[in-house]
């Protein structure tokens, strides 16, 4: 595959210059090595891992397989078991810088609209609500928390939160 020759090209680069002249990412690398560490993340990090390695911002599978034909964003992301995401389980400020566009591929990397049962957005002051998208007609979601705020935090935010009933409520109607 592509991958293998890049590799294998990075190698080589290495053992006859002592350095690499090509390109090589982390999303170069085997399923499998990648999968363990992302199981050492807190749920909501994992799922950030899998979009950030396979740019998974569309519903459909990776590019790249395995050699059992099954996309490495299903194993990275850990499959289905996703009854609660809640971003107060990451650091406030990252949760604080994330757009619509990071939530909605999170949401499309875990299948949300059929494995997510309580959505949180902890901290997510940055999003409209737009990226909740992947959430629409959902026959499972049980729960979706808006608040921005953890538990025994102040509802007065800085700057403003930018959530807007125009883009959430068709969602959460559709529900």
């Amino acid at each position: 595959s592509a991958k293998r020759m890049r590799i294998h090209a990075a190698a080589a680069d290495i053992e006859h210059t002592g350095r690499i002249s090509s390109t090589i990412s982390l999303s170069d690398l085997p399923a499998e090595p990648l999968t363990l560490v992302a199981s050492y993340l807190a749920p909501p990090s994992r799922a950030l891992f899998d979009v950030a390695l396979n740019n998974n911002f569309e519903a459909k599978p990776s590019a790249d397989t395995n050699d059992s034909g099954s996309s490495s964003v299903n194993r990275i992301a850990g499959g289905d078991d996703w009854d609660v995401l809640d971003f107060g389980h990451i650091e406030q400020d990252l949760a604080a810088k994330f757009s619509d566009d990071d939530i909605r591929g999170v949401l499309l990397s875990i299948d949300a609209a059929h494995n997510l049962k309580k959505l949180r957005l902890t901290n997510c002051i940055n999003i409209t609500g737009v990226g909740l998208e992947p959430l629409r007609d959902s026959m499972i979601i049980e729960q979706i928390d808006l608040s921005l705020v953890d538990y025994h935090e102040s509802p007065e935010l800085e700057p403003e939160p930018r959530l807007s009933c125009d883009e959430v409520l068709p969602i959460l109607i559709s529900i």
